[in-house]
């Protein structure tokens, strides 16, 4: 029998699709470019996109696993949000969802709207925060299509739905902006310990001081990656997955 116990197993993977049905949830995906006039004034200013905010959340999750301090409070400042603006959003839906209970008729019965042609993008994240934002994007997907059939069906005025939809999208962008002007720091926690020249110079490039929790490690994120130097090869191989985020639709769909 040959001896398997040499081979090594690579990283897992999984097949996995994400689907949106309100042009609402799909403006969020692909974000806005920045605009200005002849005379080079911001006349709109640009939104990130999901795609490269999921990007940047990569980016800082490998800075962590290199025990940079500042990616894991980064990485802990997202985390806080978007878990807390999942709940925020919800309450939004549940909300819509109590119209329906309160002012439909028990004559009707209606099923959950879907698009008949949905946008689907195939993705493979190696950041659990960033599935946390997919997440959160589609319960702002499902508050959609719950506001705008509610207005469709009168139970609520275009007005209101606007205002529901707003304050859900409000939560996504708010999100964005803990990530969307990240930074490396290009330190360890050993340089903050060794307080050496390229400690304080990150204090200068990054602005600010991290509490000492955070810079001991004694606080991180529950969904931080495991820091390189404490893993062991099987953990390595387990945990790490490859960052694929289609820009696109699915073909197929």
């Amino acid at each position: 029998m040959a001896n398997n116990n040499s081979k090594s197993l690579g990283p897992l993977r999984s097949e996995i699709t994400f689907t949106l049905h309100t042009k609402y949830a799909h403006y969020l995906w692909m974000g806005r470019e920045l605009k200005r006039d002849n005379k080079g004034n911001i006349t709109i200013s640009s939104i990130l996109s999901v795609p490269n905010c999921l990007g940047l959340l990569s980016q800082i999750q490998r800075d962590a696993s290199e025990n940079d301090p500042y990616a894991d409070d980064y990485l802990l400042q997202f985390e806080e949000k978007v878990i807390a603006y999942r709940e925020e959003m919800q309450k939004l839906v549940q909300q819509v969802v109590d119209l329906y209970m309160d002012r439909l008729p028990e004559n009707f019965e209606i099923e959950r709207s879907a698009n008949v042609t949905p946008v689907s993008y195939a993705i493979h994240i190696n950041s659990q925060l960033g599935y946390q934002l997919l997440y959160l994007l589609g319960d702002y997907d499902g508050l959609a299509r719950a506001a705008m059939i509610a207005s469709h069906l009168a139970l609520i005025t275009r007005g209101d739905a606007q205002e529901w939809l707003e304050e859900g999208a409000k939560l996504i962008r708010q999100c964005f902006g803990v990530v969307e002007h990240y930074k490396h720091s290009g330190i360890t926690r050993q340089d903050a310990a060794e307080n050496n020249a390229r400690y304080q110079a990150a204090i200068q490039r990054m602005g600010y001081e991290l509490p000492p929790d955070v810079l001991s490690g004694e606080l991180r994120a529950e969904f931080a990656p495991l820091i390189k130097n404490q893993r062991n090869y099987s953990e390595n191989n387990d945990t790490d997955v490859q960052m694929n985020v289609a820009a696109q639709p699915n073909s197929d769909k």
